[in-house]
């Protein structure tokens, strides 16, 4: 399963994502170069009726699939999608949300937009497809939306949707978020919770003239059962009670910290805390098996990834985003599409781990020793002005790899 939160605060605006998958699916991450704007957006052996914007992206994936589970393009869109579960039944020969994923992040240049292309994709084409490395699951989706234009919630239940505009902090943890407090829904389920009115018009359903007459979104399209059996609502709680706490430290150190989470109440379950950072036997036993933070700058972004399974574990490498372009600063990783170097680097970490898989405890004996890492990591990147030169850029990437080569020696 999979936590995805937007966090504007203070110290920053953060959109943030763990991955949560089957423990032997790898993952790696791919930067894809600008590309010159044509009329249809390509996802592996499909084509897309939308244009593609030709935006640099940056995204990360289960290796045997095309699309992008979560990333960022050059105009400084991210998106992450998770799994949810509805009565409405997504087809088992549909279109995977994460070629959506990546078609929205070829076509939009803003948050706005994302969101419109993947509502229009939705419409246009069947979801579903099977989802996982094992098994033939086939499930719904959800988008977590972020860009300098601002953020937004997309839930999904076959041709159905709905959404909200986001103003605070907020998370998706598969299972379904909004209730009655959706900006706007689909035809189908508008005359199905929130009747219109035909002699006014009805553009917002967030209007407060109307509140009375709204139904439950999430009463509406969800299967129950699964539902529960993915805690999701109370991961999402959790995650929360996290984010608010993330709030008041400030920070990127403090938002990685909600990512790597260990135990984290639920405060209507307190006895049962939940993983952020999920390991082999959490919640359905997928681990979380990639991560990605994206920090939000005046100008532009840093994109932190980590590459490998359990963010407890591993330190956040940084990418720059500077007048739509990606520069890592890790320069050891291979971020070319379709080669082995990022799954090799992922199967490695596993190995790596193979004492904390089970036991994210043992991992805490090691948090301090990682925080201070990543502080060094941290410093690196701020230490660079605001247009870097050549030079500086070299600096810091001979920094941030040998922290990560030392990191990476470490026993786990």
């Amino acid at each position: 399963m999979c936590d995805s939160f937007y966090l504007p605060s203070e110290g920053g605006v953060f959109m943030g994502k763990n991955s949560d998958r089957n423990p032997a699916e790898p993952q790696a991450f791919r930067i894809i170069p600008r590309r010159e704007p044509s009329v249809a957006v390509t996802v592996g052996p499909r084509s897309f009726d939308i244009r593609d914007a030709g935006h640099a992206l940056a995204i990360s994936c289960p290796t045997w699939m095309p699309g992008a589970e979560m990333g960022l393009n050059g105009a400084g869109v991210a998106i992450g999608n998770e799994a949810v579960f509805s009565r409405f039944k997504p087809a088992p020969g549909g279109v995977l949300g994460m070629d959506f994923v990546r078609a929205a992040l070829a076509s939009a240049s803003s948050a706005q937009e994302a969101l419109e292309t993947l509502i229009s994709l939705t419409d246009r084409y069947e979801q579903g497809g099977v989802g996982s490395f094992k098994g033939r699951l086939v499930y719904n989706n959800t988008y977590m939306i972020t860009g300098p234009d601002g953020a937004f919630v997309l839930e999904t239940a076959a041709k159905r949707w709905a959404w909200k505009k986001l103003e605070e902090p907020a998370a998706i943890s598969n299972s379904y978020s909004i209730t009655d407090d959706y900006k706007r829904v689909d035809a189908v389920t508008r005359k199905a919770i929130a009747v219109v009115n035909e002699r006014m018009a009805c553009l917002d359903e967030a209007d407060a003239g109307r509140l009375s007459d709204k139904g439950s979104w999430k009463d509406y399209v969800e299967n129950k059962f699964l539902s529960r059996f993915s805690a999701g609502d109370a991961r999402r709680r959790a995650v929360m009670g996290l984010l608010s706490a993330a709030t008041l430290s400030g920070g990127r150190a403090s938002v990685l910290a909600v990512l790597r989470a260990h135990a984290a109440i639920d405060p209507e379950h307190p006895s049962k805390p939940r993983n952020v950072c999920d390991h082999d036997g959490d919640v359905m036993g997928n681990p979380t098996t990639a991560s990605i933070l994206v920090e939000y700058k005046p100008a532009g972004a840093v994109l932190w990834f980590t590459g490998a399974s359990y963010a407890c574990s591993n330190l956040f490498k940084p990418i720059l985003l500077t007048d739509g372009e990606f520069t890592p600063l890790w320069t050891e990783y291979d971020y070319t599409e379709g080669s082995a170097g990022g799954e090799a680097y992922w199967r490695a970490r596993r190995l790596a781990a193979k004492r904390v898989r089970r036991n994210p405890f043992r991992a805490e004996n090691q948090a301090g020793a990682l925080a201070e890492a990543q502080s060094l990591v941290f410093e690196a990147v701020d230490a660079l002005s605001s247009a870097p030169t050549r030079d500086e850029l070299l600096a810091a990437s001979k920094k941030v790899g040998a922290l990560v080569a030392d990191w990476d020696a470490r026993p786990l």
